[in-house]
Protein backbone atom coordinates (compact mmCIF):
# COMPACT_ATOMS: atom_id res chain seq x y z
CA UNK A 1 0.00 0.00 0.00
CA UNK A 2 1.55 3.09 -0.77
CA UNK A 3 2.10 6.43 1.74
CA UNK A 4 2.10 8.86 -0.71
CA UNK A 5 0.14 12.26 0.77
CA UNK A 6 -3.24 11.94 -0.82
CA UNK A 7 -5.61 15.27 -1.03
CA UNK A 8 -8.35 15.12 1.13
CA UNK A 9 -10.53 16.70 -1.54
CA UNK A 10 -9.61 13.83 -4.00
CA UNK A 11 -12.56 12.23 -4.08
CA UNK A 12 -13.71 15.52 -5.70
CA UNK A 13 -11.10 16.20 -7.49
CA UNK A 14 -11.84 12.47 -9.17
CA UNK A 15 -15.54 13.73 -9.48
CA UNK A 16 -14.18 16.80 -11.54
CA UNK A 17 -12.54 14.30 -14.11
CA UNK A 18 -8.33 15.23 -12.98
CA UNK A 19 -5.76 13.62 -14.35
CA UNK A 20 -3.17 13.01 -12.06
CA UNK A 21 0.59 12.91 -10.96
CA UNK A 22 2.84 12.49 -7.65
CA UNK A 23 5.61 14.78 -6.58
CA UNK A 24 7.36 15.03 -3.46
CA UNK A 25 5.57 11.95 -1.92
CA UNK A 26 2.26 13.39 -2.81
CA UNK A 27 -0.25 12.83 -5.26
CA UNK A 28 -1.76 15.82 -6.96
CA UNK A 29 -4.46 16.55 -9.18
CA UNK A 30 -2.30 17.78 -12.46
CA UNK A 31 -4.93 19.25 -14.74
CA UNK A 32 -8.83 19.46 -14.67
CA UNK A 33 -10.35 21.02 -18.20
CA UNK A 34 -6.93 21.97 -19.28
CA UNK A 35 -3.36 23.77 -19.18
CA UNK A 36 -4.31 26.39 -21.08
CA UNK A 37 -7.94 27.17 -19.37
CA UNK A 38 -6.74 27.19 -15.97
CA UNK A 39 -3.21 29.00 -16.93
CA UNK A 40 -6.31 31.88 -18.03
CA UNK A 41 -8.29 31.55 -14.97
CA UNK A 42 -5.28 32.89 -12.80
CA UNK A 43 -4.07 35.15 -14.89
CA UNK A 44 -8.03 36.53 -15.54
CA UNK A 45 -10.12 35.84 -12.35
CA UNK A 46 -9.00 32.90 -9.55
CA UNK A 47 -8.05 29.74 -9.59
CA UNK A 48 -7.66 27.06 -6.79
CA UNK A 49 -5.18 24.31 -6.35
CA UNK A 50 -4.46 21.79 -4.30
CA UNK A 51 -1.52 22.29 -1.94
CA UNK A 52 -1.68 18.74 0.03
CA UNK A 53 1.99 19.25 -0.70
CA UNK A 54 2.98 21.50 1.98
CA UNK A 55 3.80 20.41 5.35
CA UNK A 56 4.24 22.49 9.06
CA UNK A 57 6.13 21.95 12.11
CA UNK A 58 5.12 24.19 15.29
CA UNK A 59 7.70 25.63 17.23
CA UNK A 60 6.68 26.17 21.03
CA UNK A 61 8.77 27.49 24.35
CA UNK A 62 10.13 29.99 25.98
CA UNK A 63 12.99 30.21 23.23
CA UNK A 64 11.64 29.27 20.31
CA UNK A 65 11.47 32.60 18.55
CA UNK A 66 15.60 33.23 19.35
CA UNK A 67 16.21 29.73 18.82
CA UNK A 68 14.66 29.84 14.78
CA UNK A 69 15.97 33.19 14.35
CA UNK A 70 19.47 31.79 15.03
CA UNK A 71 19.15 28.91 12.60
CA UNK A 72 17.41 30.68 9.49
CA UNK A 73 18.54 33.31 6.70
CA UNK A 74 15.64 35.64 7.64
CA UNK A 75 14.43 37.99 10.25
CA UNK A 76 11.98 36.67 12.97
CA UNK A 77 12.39 38.10 16.11
CA UNK A 78 11.05 40.96 15.24
CA UNK A 79 8.08 39.53 14.09
CA UNK A 80 5.12 40.40 15.38
CA UNK A 81 1.82 37.84 16.09
CA UNK A 82 0.35 38.05 12.16
CA UNK A 83 3.75 38.82 10.51
CA UNK A 84 5.74 35.96 8.58
CA UNK A 85 8.59 35.83 6.60
CA UNK A 86 10.38 33.76 3.84
CA UNK A 87 13.33 32.20 4.98
CA UNK A 88 16.30 29.30 4.36
CA UNK A 89 17.26 27.02 5.95
CA UNK A 90 21.45 26.46 5.11
CA UNK A 91 24.27 24.13 5.65
CA UNK A 92 27.07 25.38 7.01
CA UNK A 93 28.51 26.19 3.70
CA UNK A 94 26.00 28.26 2.98
CA UNK A 95 23.54 25.56 0.83
CA UNK A 96 20.19 25.82 0.75
CA UNK A 97 18.46 22.54 2.75
CA UNK A 98 15.01 23.86 3.04
CA UNK A 99 13.10 26.76 1.89
CA UNK A 100 10.27 27.91 4.12
CA UNK A 101 7.33 30.14 5.50
CA UNK A 102 7.84 31.29 9.50
CA UNK A 103 4.81 32.38 10.58
CA UNK A 104 4.52 33.74 14.15
CA UNK A 105 1.83 32.90 16.35
CA UNK A 106 0.03 34.45 19.58
CA UNK A 107 2.72 31.86 21.15
CA UNK A 108 5.46 30.45 19.03
CA UNK A 109 6.27 30.14 15.47
CA UNK A 110 4.41 27.37 12.65
CA UNK A 111 7.12 26.52 10.10
CA UNK A 112 5.65 25.98 6.30
CA UNK A 113 7.77 24.01 3.89
CA UNK A 114 7.55 20.97 1.71
CA UNK A 115 6.32 17.68 2.29
CA UNK A 116 8.78 16.06 1.04
CA UNK A 117 11.48 18.18 3.57
CA UNK A 118 9.41 18.06 6.55
CA UNK A 119 11.99 15.33 8.12
CA UNK A 120 14.96 16.90 7.21
CA UNK A 121 13.77 20.70 8.75
CA UNK A 122 12.82 18.71 11.35
CA UNK A 123 16.05 16.74 12.02
CA UNK A 124 17.99 19.61 10.89
CA UNK A 125 16.89 21.92 13.81
CA UNK A 126 16.65 19.03 16.25
CA UNK A 127 19.87 18.48 16.17
CA UNK A 128 20.68 21.98 16.88
CA UNK A 129 18.44 22.23 20.19
CA UNK A 130 20.60 21.62 23.23
CA UNK A 131 19.36 23.63 26.37
CA UNK A 132 17.23 25.60 24.56
CA UNK A 133 13.31 25.61 26.20
CA UNK A 134 12.10 24.35 22.06
CA UNK A 135 9.40 22.28 21.35
CA UNK A 136 9.17 21.06 18.06
CA UNK A 137 5.51 19.66 16.68
CA UNK A 138 4.66 18.21 13.17
CA UNK A 139 1.25 19.22 11.86
CA UNK A 140 1.59 18.06 8.77
CA UNK A 141 -0.95 15.03 9.35
CA UNK A 142 -3.37 17.59 10.55
CA UNK A 143 -3.43 20.16 8.18
CA UNK A 144 -3.77 20.85 4.47
CA UNK A 145 -3.65 23.40 1.99
CA UNK A 146 -5.78 25.15 -0.53
CA UNK A 147 -3.96 28.01 -2.59
CA UNK A 148 -6.53 30.98 -4.18
CA UNK A 149 -4.43 32.56 -6.84
CA UNK A 150 -5.83 35.76 -9.56
CA UNK A 151 -6.65 39.03 -9.58
CA UNK A 152 -9.68 38.36 -8.06
CA UNK A 153 -8.56 35.79 -5.33
CA UNK A 154 -8.84 38.55 -2.62
CA UNK A 155 -12.73 39.05 -3.64
CA UNK A 156 -13.84 35.32 -3.93
CA UNK A 157 -12.26 35.09 -0.24
CA UNK A 158 -13.91 37.84 0.82
CA UNK A 159 -17.07 37.16 -0.30
CA UNK A 160 -16.89 33.80 0.73
CA UNK A 161 -16.86 35.06 4.68
CA UNK A 162 -13.17 36.53 5.33
CA UNK A 163 -13.40 38.94 7.81
CA UNK A 164 -10.22 40.46 6.18
CA UNK A 165 -6.86 39.48 4.51
CA UNK A 166 -3.61 39.59 5.28
CA UNK A 167 -1.96 42.79 3.85
CA UNK A 168 2.08 41.43 2.96
CA UNK A 169 3.84 38.56 2.01
CA UNK A 170 3.75 36.04 4.43
CA UNK A 171 1.47 37.39 6.97
CA UNK A 172 -1.34 35.39 7.93
CA UNK A 173 -4.86 35.82 9.78
CA UNK A 174 -7.08 33.00 11.39
CA UNK A 175 -10.68 33.53 10.35
CA UNK A 176 -13.55 31.40 8.81
CA UNK A 177 -15.41 30.69 5.77
CA UNK A 178 -18.91 29.87 6.31
CA UNK A 179 -18.42 28.96 9.74
CA UNK A 180 -15.24 27.10 8.71
CA UNK A 181 -12.02 27.74 10.92
CA UNK A 182 -8.96 28.54 8.84
CA UNK A 183 -5.52 30.42 8.61
CA UNK A 184 -5.03 32.71 5.30
CA UNK A 185 -1.38 33.60 4.68
CA UNK A 186 -0.75 35.74 2.25
CA UNK A 187 1.83 33.60 -0.26
CA UNK A 188 1.86 34.16 -4.85
CA UNK A 189 3.34 31.41 -6.39
CA UNK A 190 2.27 32.43 -9.94
CA UNK A 191 2.95 36.54 -9.47
CA UNK A 192 -0.65 37.41 -8.91
CA UNK A 193 -2.61 37.86 -5.76
CA UNK A 194 -2.01 35.06 -4.15
CA UNK A 195 -3.09 33.61 -0.53
CA UNK A 196 -2.91 30.17 1.28
CA UNK A 197 -5.38 28.66 3.09
CA UNK A 198 -4.43 25.95 5.71
CA UNK A 199 -6.91 24.07 7.57
CA UNK A 200 -7.96 20.72 9.43
CA UNK A 201 -7.63 18.11 6.94
CA UNK A 202 -11.55 17.21 8.45
CA UNK A 203 -12.24 20.79 7.32
CA UNK A 204 -10.96 20.04 3.66
CA UNK A 205 -15.01 19.79 2.01
CA UNK A 206 -16.26 22.45 4.34
CA UNK A 207 -13.53 24.84 2.83
CA UNK A 208 -14.33 23.90 -0.92
CA UNK A 209 -18.20 24.21 -0.37
CA UNK A 210 -17.64 27.50 1.00
CA UNK A 211 -15.81 28.27 -2.15
CA UNK A 212 -18.17 26.71 -4.51
CA UNK A 213 -21.41 28.14 -3.01
CA UNK A 214 -19.78 32.18 -4.36
CA UNK A 215 -19.16 30.74 -8.09
CA UNK A 216 -22.04 33.17 -8.98
CA UNK A 217 -20.20 35.94 -7.62
CA UNK A 218 -16.88 35.48 -8.25
CA UNK A 219 -15.88 32.74 -11.11
CA UNK A 220 -13.05 30.61 -10.60
CA UNK A 221 -12.11 27.24 -11.41
CA UNK A 222 -9.90 24.40 -9.85
CA UNK A 223 -5.84 24.25 -11.07
CA UNK A 224 -4.25 21.69 -11.25
CA UNK A 225 -0.38 21.12 -11.20
CA UNK A 226 0.90 21.67 -14.65
CA UNK A 227 -1.09 25.18 -14.69
CA UNK A 228 0.83 26.49 -11.59
CA UNK A 229 3.85 25.40 -13.13
CA UNK A 230 3.53 27.21 -16.08
CA UNK A 231 2.44 30.57 -13.78
CA UNK A 232 5.35 29.50 -11.24
CA UNK A 233 8.28 29.49 -14.24
CA UNK A 234 6.55 32.89 -16.11
CA UNK A 235 6.85 34.43 -12.35
CA UNK A 236 10.61 33.17 -12.13
CA UNK A 237 10.04 31.49 -8.68
CA UNK A 238 12.43 28.61 -8.14
CA UNK A 239 11.18 25.37 -6.86
CA UNK A 240 13.08 23.30 -4.20
CA UNK A 241 14.05 20.22 -5.75
CA UNK A 242 13.90 21.44 -9.20
CA UNK A 243 15.08 24.73 -10.01
CA UNK A 244 17.56 24.66 -6.11
CA UNK A 245 18.48 21.75 -3.93
CA UNK A 246 21.65 21.10 -1.16
CA UNK A 247 24.21 22.32 -3.82
CA UNK A 248 22.43 25.68 -4.52
CA UNK A 249 23.83 28.49 -2.89
CA UNK A 250 20.82 31.28 -2.01
CA UNK A 251 22.10 34.31 -4.60
CA UNK A 252 22.67 31.81 -7.61
CA UNK A 253 18.63 30.76 -7.07
CA UNK A 254 17.82 34.48 -7.51
CA UNK A 255 16.18 34.53 -3.69
CA UNK A 256 18.36 36.55 -1.69
CA UNK A 257 15.80 39.87 -2.35
CA UNK A 258 13.08 37.63 -0.47
CA UNK A 259 15.00 35.30 2.04
CA UNK A 260 18.31 37.04 3.21
CA UNK A 261 18.59 39.56 6.06
CA UNK A 262 22.36 41.16 5.90
CA UNK A 263 21.84 43.08 9.27
CA UNK A 264 20.74 40.14 11.24
CA UNK A 265 23.44 38.13 13.78
CA UNK A 266 24.94 34.80 13.22
CA UNK A 267 22.95 31.71 11.35
CA UNK A 268 23.76 28.87 10.16
CA UNK A 269 25.67 29.58 6.99
CA UNK A 270 25.92 32.83 7.66
CA UNK A 271 30.23 33.16 7.06
CA UNK A 272 29.25 31.82 3.63
CA UNK A 273 26.62 34.16 2.62
CA UNK A 274 28.57 37.42 4.05
CA UNK A 275 32.18 36.29 1.87
CA UNK A 276 29.42 36.33 -1.23
CA UNK A 277 28.04 39.66 -0.17
CA UNK A 278 31.09 41.54 -0.15
CA UNK A 279 32.66 39.85 -3.27
CA UNK A 280 29.42 40.65 -5.06
CA UNK A 281 28.75 38.16 -7.21
CA UNK A 282 28.13 34.15 -7.56
CA UNK A 283 29.90 32.53 -10.52
CA UNK A 284 26.58 31.38 -11.78
CA UNK A 285 22.80 32.43 -11.43
CA UNK A 286 19.02 31.64 -12.32
CA UNK A 287 17.90 33.50 -15.41
CA UNK A 288 14.95 32.59 -17.56
CA UNK A 289 15.13 32.07 -20.95
CA UNK A 290 13.21 32.05 -24.20
CA UNK A 291 13.64 29.02 -26.34
CA UNK A 292 13.64 28.22 -30.05
CA UNK A 293 12.84 24.80 -31.17
CA UNK A 294 11.30 21.35 -30.16
CA UNK A 295 11.00 19.12 -27.99
CA UNK A 296 11.10 21.16 -25.05
CA UNK A 297 14.76 20.39 -23.45
CA UNK A 298 14.32 17.62 -20.07
CA UNK A 299 15.35 19.12 -16.87
CA UNK A 300 19.77 19.32 -17.07
CA UNK A 301 20.08 19.80 -20.67
CA UNK A 302 23.04 21.73 -21.45
CA UNK A 303 23.71 25.35 -22.34
CA UNK A 304 26.88 26.67 -24.46
CA UNK A 305 28.34 29.14 -25.83
CA UNK A 306 31.41 29.97 -27.50
CA UNK A 307 31.62 26.23 -27.68
CA UNK A 308 31.83 25.97 -24.12
CA UNK A 309 29.22 24.72 -21.59
CA UNK A 310 27.65 27.63 -19.65
CA UNK A 311 25.16 26.18 -18.32
CA UNK A 312 21.95 23.79 -17.76
CA UNK A 313 17.98 23.88 -17.83
CA UNK A 314 16.19 23.54 -15.09
CA UNK A 315 12.47 23.41 -15.63
CA UNK A 316 10.83 24.29 -18.90
CA UNK A 317 7.28 24.97 -20.05
CA UNK A 318 5.00 25.64 -23.11
CA UNK A 319 3.66 29.07 -21.81
CA UNK A 320 0.23 30.16 -23.58
CA UNK A 321 0.90 33.60 -23.34
CA UNK A 322 4.76 33.41 -23.96
CA UNK A 323 5.70 31.02 -26.00
CA UNK A 324 8.38 27.84 -24.97
CA UNK A 325 10.12 29.41 -21.77
CA UNK A 326 12.66 27.75 -19.00
CA UNK A 327 14.71 28.82 -16.29
CA UNK A 328 18.11 27.66 -15.81
CA UNK A 329 21.84 28.11 -14.66
CA UNK A 330 24.03 30.39 -16.22
CA UNK A 331 27.52 31.79 -16.31
CA UNK A 332 27.94 35.15 -14.76
CA UNK A 333 29.57 35.99 -17.83
CA UNK A 334 26.29 35.42 -20.13
CA UNK A 335 24.08 36.71 -17.38
CA UNK A 336 22.80 40.15 -20.01
CA UNK A 337 19.26 39.89 -21.19
CA UNK A 338 19.47 38.86 -24.75
CA UNK A 339 22.28 36.62 -24.92
CA UNK A 340 22.09 33.75 -27.49
CA UNK A 341 23.02 29.95 -26.20
CA UNK A 342 22.88 27.23 -27.82
CA UNK A 343 20.62 24.01 -26.50
CA UNK A 344 21.40 20.27 -27.41
CA UNK A 345 19.59 19.54 -30.52
CA UNK A 346 20.37 22.75 -32.62
CA UNK A 347 17.97 24.26 -30.37
CA UNK A 348 18.96 28.24 -29.27
CA UNK A 349 18.11 29.90 -26.14
CA UNK A 350 18.01 33.83 -24.95
CA UNK A 351 18.63 34.86 -21.67
CA UNK A 352 15.53 37.41 -20.25
CA UNK A 353 15.23 38.96 -17.19
CA UNK A 354 13.11 37.55 -14.37
CA UNK A 355 10.15 37.78 -13.88
CA UNK A 356 9.01 37.41 -17.60
CA UNK A 357 5.73 38.80 -16.54
CA UNK A 358 5.39 41.99 -14.28
CA UNK A 359 2.37 42.20 -12.18
CA UNK A 360 1.55 45.11 -9.58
Amino acid sequence: MSDERRPPLETIYRQLGAAWTTAGGCLLPERFSGVTQEYRAVREGAGVIDRCDRAWLEATGDDAVRFVHGMVSNQVNELAPGDGRYALLLDAHGHILADLYVLRLGEGLLLETHWSLKKRLRETLEKFIIADDVQLFDRSDQLTALAVEGPTAGKLLTVAGAASLPPDEGSHIETQLAGTPLRIVRVSETGEDGYRLAFAVEYARNVWEALAAQRDAVTWQPVGHAALNVLRVEAGIPRYGVDMDERTLPPEAAVEARALSYTKGCYVGQETIERIHSRGHVNRRLVGLHLSGHPLPAPGARLSADGKEVGWITSAVDSPALGRIALGYVRREYLASGTKLALESNQQAKVADLPFRHHP
